[in-house]
């Protein structure tokens, strides 16, 4: 007798369930990936976050005060004048704004003024003993005043910089000195005005600071 070839399958082990043909269903989605997307949006997510807070503290810091240096804020910086002779010729100075050098034959004359004046009349002051106060054009209004202050002095002038580049919202300059300040008042500007006021470092102590120039730039 032939045998058929169902007749050939092996034998099944006991207890085995009714034979019949594989699943054909969708098979159920693999979670694996699900989970690496979720991962993923989940640190974008988290980078966005990081990003606007960076964005918004340097948005921040550019609302301040503009400051060449913030370390050097209220320290007094000194520096070598090697030349001081008369030219009436712009001169270009190292500082800003200058602490000396050559400069104009006439002097400004000390007192306060809106606009800005000419740097070279400003030094030949200073050589006389003067201190200059500069500060920026968008000072608030209470520190013009508590510059205005310190201008009722003798031997002290103050003027606007329209420059752009003043290290710092305020400055004094002396002869081969200066001090940067974010705002009045500060000890720091009372004692620097004390001590650089025809102080020790003043190349003619006891020249005028009147008669001389008056007009602004």
């Amino acid at each position: 007798m032939t045998n058929r070839p169902s007749d050939l399958q092996p034998p099944r082990p006991q207890g085995a369930g009714p034979v019949g043909p594989p699943p054909t269903g969708p098979r159920s989605p693999r979670r694996r990936p699900i989970v690496r997307w979720l991962v993923v949006g989940v640190l974008l997510a988290a980078a966005g976050v990081v990003a606007v807070v960076v964005l918004s503290a340097d948005e921040d810091a550019s609302n301040g005060p503009d400051v060449a240096d913030p370390a050097l804020i209220g320290q007094v910086q000194t520096f070598d004048v090697p030349s001081r002779n008369h030219t009436e010729s712009p001169v270009d100075y190292p500082q800003t704004p200058p602490v000396g050098g050559d400069h104009h034959p006439v002097w400004q004359n000390c007192g306060f003024y809106v606009d800005p004046i000419l740097n070279e009349t400003a030094v030949h002051s200073m050589e006389h003993g003067a201190v200059w106060i500069t500060f920026l054009p968008d000072l608030p209004e209470d520190q013009v005043d508590q510059i205005r202050a310190l201008v009722q002095q003798d031997f002290v002038l103050a003027s606007r910089w329209d420059d752009g580049d003043l290290p710092a919202p305020i400055v004094l300059s002396a002869w081969g000195a200066q001090l940067w300040l974010e705002a009045l008042p500060d000890p720091a500007a009372e004692e620097f005005v004390a001590t650089h006021r025809q102080g020790p470092g003043t190349p003619e102590p006891g020249a005028a600071c009147t008669g001389g120039h008056a007009e602004t730039r």
